[in-house]
């Protein structure tokens, strides 16, 4: 059996030419890790802003192996798991640096060669959770960042209720098309905002009124009656369309202006934050937790765009793109 794997890591920060392959030791699980035989990544906006150094304050070291969102079969796991090998499984991967009291075995996790931009990946078991069936490989790995962050933000920072009004800004993106479904399927009057090329498929999402930014009478114009909560995938100046949009007390919860949303709230009577995604929902009770990964998506799941083992490049070029217009 191989030593070693292939890997795609980067050596020093900067553009998506700094990509490149390598061959790497095969990772050795650890006694609380399972060893994953990838089947598929996700490629997000934070893999190509920590390659470009966006986020240096965050512990890491050279080399880095990008990525966070894997899916696949277990290799191995520790004795007395409940995965076995063989299993389909799918893992947000994120080093749990933030996260020591929960897991004290995160305590030297840091942004390093344990990514997921290889052939094996080593995770914590308590990261890693079985895929559902009614998801493929690639659908399952396009899940775990987007989910989970939609889902934090919907149910523990908006804790939004049936029947509300609730505003996604940037619906047609990756975690804004996972908040829609799973606005929609906690009862809310969804309403999302896109550009008007985007506006079927946002429509397809479930969303019960679609709003196209690029339009000359505004985001709030357009959505008319003002809303109880608003999710902003967006920031910049979206992030005062969504102050605007909100009823007195209204709040907003920003994924990409968490200062700037607080602050425009602040000023106008209503609340508003940021937040950094975990694995643990802050609703949990206190007991030892489950997986956050095993959400009943009651939401369809879209087909992922799919890149070809020589694109990691193009990936992080198409995830810059998307995230910028």
């Amino acid at each position: 059996m191989s030593t070693t794997i292939k890997a795609v890591q980067y050596t020093e920060y900067g553009d998506a030419s700094v990509l490149k392959a390598a061959e790497l030791p095969k990772p050795s699980p650890q006694p609380h890790e399972v060893l994953i035989k990838v089947a598929a990544i996700g490629t997000n906006p934070v893999d190509w802003k920590l390659r470009q150094g966006y986020i240096p304050v965050w512990p890491h070291a050279f080399p880095i192996v990008p990525g966070w969102d894997v899916a696949g079969t277990i290799e191995s796991a520790p004795e007395g798991s409940e995965f076995k090998v063989g299993d389909k499984v799918f893992s947000y991967t994120r080093p749990a640096f933030d996260m020591v009291e929960e897991y004290p075995t995160a305590k030297d996790e840091k942004i390093d060669a344990s990514g997921t931009y290889a052939e094996y990946v080593a995770v914590a078991e308590w990261k890693v959770a079985k895929i559902p069936t009614s998801a493929s490989l690639a659908q399952a790995a396009s899940i775990p960042l987007a989910g989970l962050t939609a889902y934090q933000a919907l149910h523990d920072h908006l804790k939004i209720q049936k029947g509300e009004r609730v505003l996604i800004l940037g619906a047609s993106g990756g975690v804004g098309s996972f908040a829609v479904g799973i606005a929609k399927a906690a009862g809310a009057y969804v309403i999302g905002t896109c550009s008007g090329r985007n506006v079927d498929y946002v429509k397809g999402l479930g969303a019960d009124l679609v709003v196209d930014y690029t339009k000359e009478q505004g985001v709030v114009a357009q959505v008319g009656d003002k809303v109880d909560k608003v999710f902003d995938c967006v920031g910049g100046d979206s992030t005062k369309d969504g102050v605007d949009a909100l009823k007195e007390g209204g709040i907003i919860s920003s994924i990409a202006n968490g200062e700037g949303a607080a602050k425009l709230a602040a000023d106008s009577g209503k609340t508003g934050s940021g937040f950094l995604v975990k694995y643990l929902f802050p609703s949990n009770s206190t007991t030892s937790p489950p997986s956050p990964l095993r959400i009943r998506f009651s939401i369809s799941l879209t087909i992922p765009t799919i890149f070809c083992n020589a694109s990691f490049s193009y990936s992080h070029d198409q995830a810059l793109r998307c995230s910028t217009e």
